[in-house]
């Protein structure tokens, strides 16, 4: 009995492998991604992919996680910065690249739309009312399922570190407001070297520059969280 049940779950587990390979198919990653340990943005990072690598699928989550495989490890990436099927190796309709990033313009469209709606004050958490920096951007990103904490000190430690050159459309900015230069502001990068925030200076949300000014030089790091 004992060496059926061994033999039972050997042939369980061999058809699991089976319809495991069967179910993957090759992904290139067509904007660098945070490949996770669980799908989930509260989920820890194990490293960022760049964009141009290739992953191996293995099975699609839900609409926004990808299970893949990369460099001998499984975790979870985003399905808005994967393209199945590998790589292009040519032109493909040009649909990749516009789907790649149509999270952070969705993210970025729901900010705009609080301009003249919300008003700044700093410690308050009131969505569409009153909020102040960190609440902005918590709940901007969480109306995609982006899930942040609210304060500077967590999400200036959210995702993953990139550099202010390479800055992309939805990564978080960061800067010091303060006498002490510590991190106190964050704001969400636009592109074209602009950011939309809730800021005391616009009693609301406003886009402001990071290359020239204030904020250009009270510049302090960049986070990528999606």
């Amino acid at each position: 009995m004992k060496k059926k049940i061994v033999s039972i779950v050997s042939i369980a587990a061999l058809s699991l492998t089976i319809s495991t390979s069967a179910f993957a198919s090759p992904g290139t990653v067509e904007r660098s991604v945070n490949f996770r340990s669980a799908p989930s943005t509260n989920s820890s990072v194990y490293q960022l992919i760049k964009s141009g690598q290739s992953i191996e699928i293995l099975s699609k989550v839900n609409s926004y996680w990808y299970k893949v495989s990369y460099n001998g490890k499984t975790g979870y990436v985003s399905t808005d910065y994967v393209r199945s099927g590998g790589s292009s190796g040519g032109s493909s309709g040009g649909g990749g690249s516009s789907n790649a990033s149509a999270k952070a313009d969705r993210i970025i469209a729901h900010a705009r739309a609080l301009k003249g709606v919300v008003s700044y004050d700093f410690g308050v958490n009131r969505p569409t009312s009153v909020m102040d920096c960190s609440a902005f951007t918590k709940y901007v990103f969480g109306l995609e399922g982006v899930s942040l904490k609210w304060g500077t000190r967590y999400q200036k430690d959210a995702g993953s570190a990139v550099s202010k050159s390479n800055l992309q459309k939805g990564d978080l900015v960061f800067f010091w407001t303060n006498t002490s230069g510590t991190i106190s502001h964050v704001g969400i990068y636009i592109g074209n070297g602009q950011f939309i925030h809730n800021s005391p200076s616009f009693d609301g949300v406003g886009t402001s520059s990071l290359t020239s000014g204030y904020w250009s030089n009270h510049y302090v790091s960049a986070r990528r969280v999606l």
